[in-house]
């Protein structure tokens, strides 16, 4: 089972992004929190480098990095690519249970 999921879109644009932005081979999709609060999480995505503590996992064919205390911030949700006349960018979608 994957901690995360992309859809098609998503895995698309990573790809453009790495290739397009000339990403090192060393650098992985980083998967974590910029801001926790009680009411308010931000999440983020980009590429990293892996740090000692980091977890590695291939996701859909995607090598992700994440902090293991970060995961449950993020587990089961799913991760999009919107491209709108007013904004473009990745977006997390809470699962559906």
């Amino acid at each position: 089972m994957n901690i995360i999921k992309f859809t098609d879109k998503a895995i698309d644009a990573l790809q453009q992004y790495k290739t397009n932005l000339q990403i090192p081979e060393n650098h992985f999709i980083r998967i974590g929190i910029r801001q926790k609060n009680e009411t308010n999480k931000r999440l983020l995505i980009g590429f990293d480098e892996k740090m000692e503590k980091d977890q590695l996992a291939t996701i859909q064919g995607l090598q992700v990095i994440y902090s293991p205390g970060e995961v449950f911030f993020f587990a089961g949700m799913e991760i999009d690519y919107v491209e709108e006349a007013t904004r473009k960018g990745f977006t997390f979608i809470e699962s559906k249970k």
